[in-house]
C-alpha cells in the first residue's frame, strides 16, 4: 500500500551503531534528599497523567473508560530511519494486541504520514482496514529509505533538516479522525532523528508550507496528543543540538510534544535496542486514556 510516489533521505553516519545515553530524573525522598532514577528513554517529561496499570475497560483506575483510539504515525523516511520503520513493522502487532486487550468500544483506527523534505498521507487520510495492512506499509517504507529520494520523487535529499511540520499538519488536518473529547483518544506517533524546516520557506528545493505555531495550533484545536521519538544530536556533522521543538524550547516556544499534552522519547535508545517502541507507545496510551486534554501555551 505504498503511496503512488516515493520517499527517503540522504546518508549520514546514523547508519553506524548508535551509542545510547542514560538519562536521569530527580525525585525527592521523605527526607527531602534527591535521588537520581533512570528514565526509560523519555526526555523532558511533561505530566501526562494517569500511570495506572491498564486492565480491560479500566485504564485510568476507574471502570468507566470507554474511549476509542485513533493513532496516526508520522514517520521520517530519510535514509537513517530504516531501522525504526523496521522495528515498527516488527512491533505494531504487539501494540494492536495491547489495545485489543483493553476491551474498548471499537477497534483502533490507524493512519500513516511519511516525509522527507516533502510529505504525503497514505490512503487519502482514511484509516487502514486492518493492522496487517499498516504493518506491510511499515516494511515497504523501511526498504524504501535506502533510495535517498523525496516522497514525491524528482530529487535527492541532500540536506539534514526534514519536513516534520508539514507532515504533522497533514496528520492533524487530513486524517479522518473520529469525534474528539470523551469519545476518542487522538494520538500522533512521530519519529525523526533531526531538526525541521520551519515554513513557509523552501528546503532542498521543496516548498515548505507550514510553520511551527500553525502546526501547534492545528494539533491543539483537534485535541491531538503528539508523542515524538526524537534525537538529541544530529546534523551533517552528527554534532548539532537537534532538540529544539522536541525536548527543548524552539525560539522560546514550548516544545511541540509538551504543547500538545504528549511526550518525547530518545530515538537513539531505539536505534541502540534499549527502548522498545511498542512498550513506549503502549505506555503513552495507558497514561492518557480518559485523561483530560491539557495543552500548554
Amino acid at each position: 500500500m505504498l503511496a503512488a510516489t516515493l520517499a527517503c533521505a540522504c546518508q549520514d553516519n546514523r547508519d553506524e551503531p548508535a551509542t545510547a545515553t542514560t538519562l536521569t530524573t530527580a525525585s525527592g525522598d521523605d527526607d527531602g534528599d534527591t535521588t537520581a532514577t533512570a528514565s526509560t528513554g523519555m526526555l523532558a517529561v511533561p505530566d501526562i497523567g494517569g500511570g495506572a496499570t491498564a486492565t480491560e475497560g479500566d485504564v485510568d483506575g476507574t471502570d468507566d473508560c470507554a474511549q476509542d483510539i485513533d493513532i496516526v504515525f508520522v514517520m521520517d523516511v530519510s535514509t537513517s530511519m530504516g531501522p525504526v520503520l523496521s522495528k515498527l513493522g516488527d512491533e505494531i502487532l504487539v501494540v494492536d494486541e495491547a489495545i485489543a486487550a483493553l476491551g474498548l468500544p471499537n477497534p483502533p483506527h490507524y493512519g500513516l504520514v511519511v516525509f522527507v523534505d516533502d510529505a504525503v498521507i497514505l490512503g487519502s487520510g482514511g484509516p487502514y482496514p486492518d493492522v496487517a495492512s499498516l504493518q506491510q506499509d511499515f516494511v515497504e517504507w523501511a526498504g524504501f529509505t535506502s533510495s535517498n529520494q523525496q516522497v514525491g520523487g524528482g530529487n535527492l535529499n541532500t540536506t539534514w533538516p526534514e519536513n516534520s511540520l508539514d507532515a504533522l499538519f497533514l496528520g492533524a488536518a487530513a486524517f479522518q479522525w473520529r469525534p474528539a473529547g470523551d469519545a476518542t483518544l487522538r494520538m500522533i506517533i512521530h519519529t525523526t532523528d533531526d531538526t525541521f524546516w520551519d515554513g513557509p520557506t523552501t528546503g532542498n528545493g521543496v516548498a515548505i508550507a507550514h510553520g511551527y505555531d500553525e502546526v501547534v495550533t492545528a494539533l491543539q484545536d483537534r485535541s491531538i496528543r503528539t508523542f515524538s521519538f526524537a534525537a538529541q544530536i544530529g546534523g551533517e556533522c552528527e554534532c548539532e543540538d537537534v532538540t529544539p521543538g522536541w525536548s527543548t524550547p524552539y525560539q522560546g516556544k514550548t516544545p511541540l510534544p509538551e504543547a500538545t499534552d504528549g511526550a518525547v522519547f530518545d530515538i537513539d535508545l531505539v536505534f541502540a535496542g534499549q527502548l522498545s517502541l511498542s512498550a513506549a507507545i503502549a505506555g503513552a496510551i495507558d497514561d492518557t486514556m480518559c485523561q483530560p486534554y491539557t495543552p500548554v501555551g
